[in-house]
């Protein structure tokens, strides 16, 4: 809501916004979701050895999201092999999602479409992975850096998320399927 109000040292008048409330970005549902190619549709099942080839399954516990990498691991031929990464949350239009370890870099992804549950919890997203310009010179740094956006300033990776989802051919759909670890 905007007000008006006087400028302290003279008699001019002056239109002030106060900042817009920070609404928390949701806490993720806790158990099994699944990542869906365009046009796949989300599985009804917790054992994810049945899912389509399109839908790929992770699971989130405590703040931390757990990625089956196999792409054999479905077919029974080999074991089921993963990849546990912290994730955190930016509140904010599109929702900023970093996924990750210190030591191993960051993914970043622009969420929209948000779905919650009756709790508040987010329980579906539509979005994408996103780079960000990287700049043309900078500091060497000892850790990765895949992307550019851990370097680069908010507004900047909010800008690069709102260009990812420009293009629509490029979004996939992350939907909650089930409460605790899946089955096998």
């Amino acid at each position: 809501m905007a007000f008006w109000r006087r400028a302290p040292s003279s008699s001019a008048t002056v239109l002030v916004t106060p900042p817009a409330p920070m609404i928390p970005a949701p806490k993720l549902a806790d158990g099994l979701w699944a990542i869906l190619d365009p046009g796949c549709p989300k599985p009804s099942l917790t054992n994810f050895h049945s899912w389509p080839k399109c839908a790929s399954p992770f699971w989130i516990s405590r703040e931390t999201a757990v990625v089956v990498t196999s792409g054999l691991a479905r077919t029974g031929k080999s074991p089921d092999r993963s990849y546990r990464a912290d994730y955190r949350l930016a509140a904010g239009d599109p929702l900023i999602a970093q996924v990750g370890t210190q030591k191993d870099g960051y993914m970043f992804l622009a969420l929209t479409e948000v779905a919650k549950d009756g709790q508040g919890r987010m329980v579906g997203a539509t979005g994408a992975a996103f780079a960000c310009p990287l700049p043309v010179v900078g500091a060497i740094s000892l850790r990765p850096n895949l992307n550019g956006c851990e370097s680069a300033p908010p507004d900047s990776v909010r800008e690069a998320a709102r260009e990812t989802l420009q293009d629509h051919a490029a979004l996939t759909r992350v939907a909650w399927i089930a409460p605790g670890a899946p089955s096998s």
